[in-house]
């Protein structure tokens, strides 16, 4: 059976968000006194929520301070995300997804993120409007995707992501996994997922390769 319908993540999928967070934390590093945390910290920490994303990039700071430094940071992130605009989009992704608009397919964003960093985010990159629904700020992505199925059969149904937590939502759901090589996608987490696409226009291949 064809696939009708994808969700996509969008962190690190869609979207180079680490460039915007790794701005923020060096505008933040002076006032708050934060270790050093480089772009591959931020991309190994994508795809926790809240405070768990906080944790894992500022180890060293004590919990009762990770509130506030996470608070100014998600500012300072939408900040830098509408400053970047379209251009936090991966070169690719914004053709591939009004080619899927164009040709019918119903898409989904499932993302852990909250919701003002997610809007901010589709908004300022201009694709916001092409989606059927946006699901996020939810910890449990597996529960998010099976919401978004709403029963639908799982052989019409693709994930498309860069985290083990993609993978694990599509594989608890019975759904295709396609990761995105392009993005931020650790060749430890690539056999996670069903396949790999290596640029973005690549989905159309396993697309069509589905309907055989």
């Amino acid at each position: 059976m064809a696939i009708k319908n994808i969700i996509f993540d969008m962190d690190g999928t869609l979207t180079a968000t680490a460039q915007a967070t790794e701005i923020a934390i060096r505008q933040m590093s002076v006032d708050f006194a934060l270790p050093p945390v480089t772009a591959d910290d931020i991309k190994g920490a994508m795809g926790l929520g809240g405070l768990e994303f906080h944790a894992k990039l500022f180890p060293g700071v004590p919990e009762n301070q990770l509130a506030p430094i996470g608070n100014q940071l998600d500012i300072l992130e939408q900040e830098n995300v509408i400053k970047i605009g379209r251009d936090i989009l991966f070169p690719g992704v914004s053709d591939m997804l009004t080619r899927l608009v164009e040709e019918r397919y119903p898409i989904f964003i499932a993302s852990t993120g909250n919701v003002a960093h997610v809007t901010t985010t589709l908004r300022a990159t201009g694709i916001y409007d092409l989606f059927t629904a946006i699901h996020c700020d939810e910890p449990v992505k597996i529960d998010m995707v099976r919401r978004i199925m709403d029963g639908g059969n799982p052989a019409e149904w693709m994930m498309v992501g860069d985290m083990f937590k993609d993978a694990e939502a599509a594989r608890a759901n019975g759904i295709f996994a396609l990761g995105a090589g392009y993005g931020y996608l650790h060749a430890d987490n690539a056999g996670l997922f069903d396949a790999v696409m290596q640029s973005p226009g690549d989905i159309f291949s396993f697309l069509q390769g589905a309907q055989q």
